[in-house]
């Protein structure tokens, strides 16, 4: 059988759409079993959660632009970035001429020869204009440290919103799967509670059979216990979901079809350098580089030009003087600070590097491991796929001999049917496990947001000026 067709199968199993047997819940209830469409006429919502409907893709696309919005985590990101990009405007500006202004008024008197001359105001106002000449390329290096800086952390809001996107997608995906454990459990309580009935007006008829009537409540109690756990991991992430995207929680129920197909692993291993972490590191470890050149250009001649004019009165006199000229700074000898700064901002650099190395590496496994995930579990899902069927053929006919034939025990019928909804459950895992490996392989590679919503992948940088 083909897999898809055969995951169709068995979800329609496992939702209770073409299940046909003894004691049925009204939403597994069937005259017959009805004939299967072509897979490719089934829609999502029927292949995945029957109370919702939509395109997969569309609403992984909705999800990712409502935990990006949301996210606390993500707008603290933007905000580090545009301090990021004042910084470099901060360092820009010291390439402009720089415009001084300054004063003085008081009261003063002069003496000369020790004879009191006067006693008045006194003033003084000056303006200097002075900009950088020469610095050996300081200035120009610390403004491209910014720079990378500032791509960095530009970088730094695109991994926090990847994060929030994997953390949300996950939840949705384990939300599914609970929700579908949730409906086979109820349709296991309601399968044991039919049986409870019926062995009540058998034991009504017949007293020697209580024992029946009392490991059939007992059935009927270990699958109320599974339904409650399951209704419990449900509340949980569902609040776990809503801390995420907010009140406006959807039903998203066929986020599971896009995920179904597996992306190659040469091309997610090949798209790891493109992911938002590792071009952070990147350019982080670019950053230093500058900085160490920048910490290097310290040494150099620090030459600039200075042009200036005062004027001021005191005591009835008044004066005014301009100049123009250079000023020159340089260290002789700092006691090999500049050498220590040069040398802590290269190692910063090649720590970097080697932290890009190590997050590259440790992708390229992740992904191997996803990607061999993945297909086991979807290959288990279909297995299981194959299983229910004859598990379905087999807790019917031991009903028809215990029932009719008398040649089983209840223990054998409540045995098969036990084993028949732990398959439908165990299949609900399988799948779901597939979901989460393939959303971690595509996490693993360029990640999720250039497949889901391109224009959140690439934030644009904060504008200087704003």
């Amino acid at each position: 059988m083909n897999p898809i067709r055969s995951l169709a199968v068995a979800l329609l199993a496992v939702t209770g759409v073409a299940h046909a047997g003894y004691c049925e819940d009204p939403s597994e209830a069937r005259a017959s079993v009805p004939a299967l469409p072509e897979v490719g006429r089934i829609g999502p919502s029927v292949l995945f959660d029957g109370m919702s409907a939509g395109n997969g893709l569309e609403q992984l696309g909705q999800l990712a632009r409502e935990a990006v919005a949301g996210s606390a985590d993500a707008r603290g990101a933007e905000h580090a970035s545009l301090a990021a990009a004042q910084d470099l405007k901060q360092t820009e500006a010291a390439r402009a001429a720089s415009i001084a202004l300054g004063g003085a008024l008081g009261v003063g008197q002069s003496r000369v020869d020790g004879t009191t001359q006067g006693v008045g105001g006194t003033g003084q106002a000056s303006l200097t204009v002075s900009a950088p000449l020469y610095d050996g390329g300081r200035i120009d290096q610390l403004a491209a440290y910014r720079k990378r800086l500032l791509d960095a952390s530009t970088g730094g809001v695109a991994t926090s919103r990847e994060r929030v996107v994997k953390e949300a997608t996950a939840a949705v995906i384990d939300r599914n799967r609970y929700r579908l454990q949730l409906r086979v459990y109820q349709q296991y309580v309601s399968k044991m509670g039919c049986l409870a009935q019926s062995l009540e007006k058998i034991v009504a008829q017949d007293r020697g059979r209580s024992s029946e009537l009392v490991q059939a409540r007992k059935g009927q109690r270990q699958a109320e216990i599974a339904r409650d756990e399951a209704v419990a991991a449900l509340r949980q992430v569902d609040a776990r979901l809503r801390l995420i995207v907010g009140g406006n929680v959807s039903p998203w129920g066929a986020v599971g079809v896009p995920l179904l197909e597996v992306p190659d692993l040469a091309r997610v291993t090949n798209d790891i350098s493109d992911s938002p972490e590792v071009r952070q590191l990147r350019l982080q470890a670019d950053a230093q580089e500058s900085l160490a050149k920048a910490t290097q250009a310290e040494g150099a001649p620090q030459l600039r030009w200075q042009v200036g004019a005062n004027a001021g009165r005191a005591a009835q006199v008044t004066s005014t003087a301009w100049n123009a000229g250079l000023t020159l700074n340089y260290t002789l000898d700092d006691g090999g600070a500049i050498a220590a700064g040069t040398r802590a901002a290269v190692e910063r650099a090649s720590a970097a590097r080697r932290a890009q190395e190590a997050l590259v590496n440790e992708r390229a496994k992740l992904a191997g491991t996803y990607h061999d995930a993945v297909r086991t579990s979807f290959q288990r899902a279909n297995h299981y796929a194959g299983v229910l069927a004859d598990s379905d053929q087999v807790r019917n006919s031991t009903y028809e001999q215990w029932a009719k034939l008398g040649r089983r025990s209840l223990f054998d019928l409540m045995s098969a049917e036990a084993e028949h909804y732990q398959l439908r459950v165990a299949y609900v895992n399988a799948l779901h496990d597939g979901f989460q490996a393939s959303l971690q392989l595509r996490a693993a590679g360029a990640g999720l947001l250039p497949w889901l919503a391109p224009e959140l992948a690439e934030p644009r940088p904060a504008a200087p000026g704003r």
